[in-house]
């Protein structure tokens, strides 16, 4: 069965049935954390009905994550291929929603590390306008 991954406003068709897979939020976070198998999250959370939560590297000098960078990734899943080839044999679309503005959020971590010794000298170094890398 073949299926095609495109960027398009969702135009809902009688007699189909959808799942919709929404991105709620970004969450930035100081404290590094083991990258996500980001298929495999989203294929147990389709089979348990549960929001999940991925953690990916996002390097700030890439400047900002584009919805097209986050279909690509998300296309060359292979977890998130057969996930969609399970869904599609049960009779249900796949739909996988990338709002416009997604909020970005502060970690819980953000706040403690900002209270800390090296917090503290980001935060003057960004007083004094010196450039953060």
């Amino acid at each position: 069965m073949n299926f095609q991954v495109e960027l398009k406003p969702l135009q809902k068709k009688d007699g189909i049935s959808y799942k919709v897979l929404t991105l709620t939020d970004l969450t930035l976070h100081t404290a590094h954390k083991q990258p996500s198998d980001i298929g495999k999250v989203i294929k147990e959370s389709v089979q348990s009905s549960q929001p999940g939560r991925i953690y990916f590297p996002f390097a700030p000098s890439a400047g900002s994550i584009s919805r097209e960078s986050l279909l690509d990734m998300l296309k060359s899943d292979p977890n998130i291929i057969s996930m969609v080839r399970e869904e599609e044999s049960k009779g249900f679309k796949v739909v996988i929603e990338i709002p416009k503005n997604i909020p970005l959020l502060a970690g819980m971590d953000i706040p403690e590390f900002l209270r800390s010794k090296n917090g503290k000298r980001v935060l003057r170094g960004l007083a004094k306008g010196d450039k953060i890398s």
